[in-house]
C-alpha cells in the first residue's frame, strides 16, 4: 500500500485547487481565535474558515503539491499561514491553538494514524479549546458503490488510485475523541444525486471540548 503522501501529491496534481461555492457553517465562533485546520487539500473548507473572521489561521497538509496550490491561491491574507506537515506529529508547541478543524482528513487514515492524530489535536489546543469533526459515515453510498482493491480495516476501502477513505460510525468517533471532556457527535444525511433518492450520503459531526 503506497504512502498516502505519494498518493495526494497526484491526486492533487491531477484535479488543481478548486471548491464549490457553497459556504459551510461550523459550529463555534471562530471570531477571534487562533484555528488550526488539519489536511487543508484543494482550501475548501479553509475558504469558508477565514470566513469567519478568525484572528489567525495555520493550515497543514502533508501534501506537497496541495502546499503549493494554496499557497498561491491564498497569498494575499496576511493573517493564513502553510505548514508541509503529517497529522500524526505535529510541528506546534502544546496550547497553541483555540480551534482544530478535522473535516475530511482522518478517513485517509488506518486507525493507528486516526487515533496518534487525534492524540495530536488534543496536545495543540488551549484548554478550553475544541476540536470540530466532520467525516463519512458508515452506510454513505459511496462505501458500497466506491471502486476498490482491498479493505484494510473495517470499513476502511483502499481505492483504485490508492487512496484509503474510511467510514465512521457515529460510536467510533465519540472513542476516538473520548480524551475531550465532552463531546457531542451525531449523523447529517443527505441526496445529493437529482432523481437519485436511493442514494444517501452520510456524514457523521462532532464537537469535542478540551
Amino acid at each position: 500500500m503506497e504512502h498516502q503522501e505519494n498518493v495526494w501529491d497526484l491526486e492533487y496534481g491531477e484535479r488543481g485547487t478548486k471548491w464549490s461555492r457553497r459556504r459551510l457553517a461550523f459550529p463555534v465562533s471562530f471570531e477571534g481565535k487562533v484555528v488550526l485546520e488539519a489536511g487543508f487539500g484543494d482550501g475548501k473548507t479553509l475558504s469558508s474558515i477565514i470566513e469567519k473572521r478568525p484572528a489567525n489561521v495555520v493550515a497543514f497538509d502533508f501534501s506537497a503539491v496541495a502546499l503549493e496550490r494554496c499557497r498561491e491561491a491564498f497569498r494575499d491574507l496576511k493573517n493564513v499561514s502553510f505548514v508541509k506537515a503529517d497529522a500524526e506529529s505535529l510541528p506546534f508547541e502544546a496550547g497553541s491553538f483555540d480551534v482544530v478543524v478535522a473535516y475530511y482528513i482522518l478517513d485517509n487514515m488506518l486507525v493507528e494514524g486516526r487515533r496518534k492524530a487525534v492524540g495530536e489535536f488534543f496536545r495543540v489546543l488551549r484548554p478550553g479549546g475544541f476540536v470540530l469533526f466532520e467525516d463519512f459515515a458508515v452506510g454513505d453510498f459511496r462505501e458500497d458503490l466506491g471502486k476498490r482493491v482491498g479493505m484494510p480495516e473495517a470499513h476502511t476501502l483502499l481505492k483504485k488510485k490508492g487512496l484509503l477513505c474510511h467510514y465512521f460510525s457515529v460510536e467510533e468517533v465519540r472513542e476516538l475523541l473520548s480524551d475531550f471532556s465532552n463531546v457531542e457527535a451525531g449523523l447529517k444525511e443527505r441526496k445529493p444525486v437529482r432523481n437519485r433518492p436511493e442514494l444517501v450520503r452520510r456524514l457523521v459531526s462532532a464537537v469535542a471540548l478540551k
